[in-house]
C-alpha cells in the first residue's frame, strides 16, 4: 500500500530537510571517527555500526520518497536494532567493553554458525534430490566444523541467555537499568513503541495488517494522518542516527551535551516537522476525544 499522492507532494519540503540533516550526520561521522587516534576493535565495531545505520537511514528515505512507507517501516526497525547494539556497547564502562565485543563477534557469532548449519541440512537434502550440485555444496559448507562453529555453544539456556542479552528488548532493559555495568540512559524504553510498530510490520502480523486496514479505510484525515507518519520516520532517522553518533563519541572523548551540528540535525528536523505533527494531532481530536484518558 502506498501513500496518496497528495501526501507525497506535501512532503516535499521534509525530504529536502531531511537529505540535508543526513548530510551534516555523515560529514560528523567522518570526522568523528577520522579524528580517533585509536583503531581498536571497540572503536572499528561502533564507526561499522554507525555506518550501517546510516545507509540503512537511505534505503529507508528511498522507499518513503516513492510513498512506499510501510516497507520502509521494516528497514527502519534495523535502524532502531542498530542504536539499541550502538548504546549498549558506548554506555559500558571501559572494562567492560572487552567482554560485550567477546559476545557480539565470537560468542553470538557461535550461535548464528550453528544456527545456520542446522538449516542448511533439509536444504542440502533437496538440492541433491534435485541435482543442484553447486547449491549442495555450499550448503555443505554452512555444515562443515573446518569452516564454521557448528558445534553447540554451552547449553540452551545459556545460548538463550546470551540472545536475549542482545535483543532489542534486553538491550534496552540494560539501558534503562543500568545492568551488566551499563552507564543507564533513562526513559530510553520510549523508543520500544515505534520499534514494535516496525516489527508488527516485518512480522506480518495481525496487528501490521490491521494497521492497513485503518489506513484504508480513513476519511478526511488521510493526509495528515499520512503525514504524520512520515514525520515520524524521518524525524526519527536524524535523531537515531545523530544520538549513535554522540554515544559513540562521548564514550572517548567524554561529553555530556550532544555536539552542536548533531544537534542542529536534530532540532532542524524537529522544527521541520513541526506544522505537519500539529495538524496532525488536530486531525485526530474527534476520534481520541471520545475515550476519555485513562489515569
Amino acid at each position: 500500500m502506498q501513500i496518496s499522492e497528495t501526501a507525497l507532494a506535501t512532503s516535499k519540503p521534509l525530504f529536502v530537510k531531511f537529505v540535508e540533516c543526513m548530510r551534516i550526520i555523515k560529514d560528523y561521522h567522518f570526522q568523528v571517527f577520522t579524528n580517533n587516534p585509536e583503531k581498536t576493535l571497540y572503536s572499528e565495531t561502533l564507526r561499522v555500526l554507525n555506518q550501517f545505520q546510516q545507509d540503512r537511514t537511505q534505503a529507508a528515505y528511498c522507499l518513503i520518497e516513492n510513498g512506499l512507507v510501510w516497507d520502509a517501516e521494516v528497514i527502519i526497525r534495523v535502524v532502531y536494532e542498530t542504536f539499541a547494539k550502538v548504546a549498549f556497547l558506548a554506555t559500558a564502562s571501559e572494562e567492560q567493553r572487552p567482554e560485550l565485543l567477546h559476545e557480539y563477534w565470537e560468542l553470538l557469532g557461535a550461535v548464528y554458525d550453528r544456527q545456520a548449519a542446522l538449516k542448511a541440512e533439509p536444504c542440502e537434502r533437496l538440492f541433491n534430490c534435485s541435482g543442484s550440485d553447486g547449491s549442495s555444496r555450499v550448503m555443505a559448507t554452512l555444515r562443515d566444523n573446518r569452516v564454521y562453529r557448528t558445534d553447540p555453544l554451552g547449553d540452551k539456556r545459556f545460548r538463550k541467555q546470551l540472545e536475549q542479552r542482545w535483543s532489542f528488548s534486553g538491550i534496552l532493559e540494560a539501558l534503562n537499568s543500568g545492568r551488566h555495568g551499563i552507564i543507564p540512559l533513562i526513559g530510553i524504553e520510549v523508543f520500544a513503541h515505534n520499534y514494535s510498530m516496525s516489527s508488527h510490520v516485518a512480522h506480518a502480523n495481525s496487528r501490521a495488517l490491521d494497521l492497513l486496514e485503518d489506513r484504508a479505510t480513513r476519511g478526511s484525515d488521510l493526509v495528515p494522518l499520512e503525514m504524520g507518519h512520515i514525520c515520524r520516520m524521518l524525524s526519527d532517522m536524524v535523531s537515531l542516527t545523530s544520538f549513535s553518533l554522540f554515544l559513540s563519541e562521548r564514550s572517548w572523548a567524554g561529553g555530556e551535551k550532544m555536539p552542536a551540528p548533531l544537534a542542529a540535525a536534530v532540532t532542524a528536523m524537529t522544527e521541520t516537522i513541526k506544522p505537519f505533527h500539529t495538524e496532525f494531532e488536530i486531525s485526530q481530536e474527534g476520534l481520541h476525544s471520545n475515550w476519555p484518558r485513562k489515569e
